[in-house]
This record gives C-alpha cells, structure tokens and sequence, in this order.
C-alpha cells in the first residue's frame, strides 16, 4: 500500500467520523420524562421525595444514554445544589429529596424525522414490526 493511498482512505474515515459525530450530536429528539419520588432512597419518607412531574428535553443520540440512567439509578436534588454539582458534598443526606424516572418517552423533534416517521406509520412500519416481534416472543416461549 502507497503512503497516498493510505491518505486518501484516512481522509475518507476522517470524514465518516465527523459526519457520524455531527449526527450524533444534533438535537433530533424530544424526551418527555416523568419522574417521581423514590421510596427506597427516601425510605418511604415522602418529605425527602420530589414532588411527580413531567418535563421535557431536547436531546442529542449522545444524550439519551444520560436521560435513559435515571429510569435504573435514583437522583436526588436540593434548592442550594448547584449547576455544576460542585457543593454536593456538602448538603446533609438528610435534606436531600430523592427521585427516580417512572418513564422516557422519545419522539421525533427534527423536521426529518418526524416526517419518516409519519411516513413508516402510515406504511405500517412500526405494526409489521409488532406483529414480528410477537411472533418471535411466541416462538421462543
């Protein structure tokens, strides 16, 4: 292999990367999360619970691993924590209100995907996908 061909395939996956990375990083994803007081952090103490809420967010591929965490790991939050998390340390264990997601869902934000998904729902995309993931379910039982 030539030095040149070499250069011209590392100039190619250079390129694949940052195409990859720029998907990956655009904000293509709306999260509505609900969220709820944990009983076994708090427990069972519904002073040291958040109060049940749904928000949302924006959120990138790379972000949904950090959303999805907090429907397996509890969380817990106080008035005088910081952005940053920098003062963590210091709020008693005792004041802190403990929480947990009851629910993730992810639709489409970007004008493209909502669009293909529009589309694969009319086709009856997501159906035959139902139908074959319970038929396989079935088989395996």
């Amino acid at each position: 292999m030539t030095i040149e061909k070499y250069e011209k395939w590392k100039e190619k996956k250079n390129a694949q990367v940052n195409e990859i990375q720029e998907n990956m990083n655009e904000k293509r994803y709306v999260c509505a999360i609900y969220e709820t007081g944990d009983e076994l952090m708090s427990s069972g103490d519904r002073e040291r619970q958040i109060f049940p809420r749904r928000f949302y967010k924006i959120c990138s591929t790379n972000e949904l691993p950090g959303v999805l965490k907090f429907t397996q790991e509890s969380f817990w939050t106080h008035p005088a924590l910081l952005a940053d998390h920098s003062n963590a340390n210091e709020i008693p264990v005792e004041e802190k209100k403990w929480g947990i997601y009851t629910d993730v869902i992810i639709e489409p934000f970007t004008e493209e995907l909502e669009k293909s998904y529009v589309s694969a729902s009319e086709s009856g995309f997501f159906k035959k996908k139902r139908e074959y993931h319970d038929y396989k379910m079935k088989e395996c039982a």
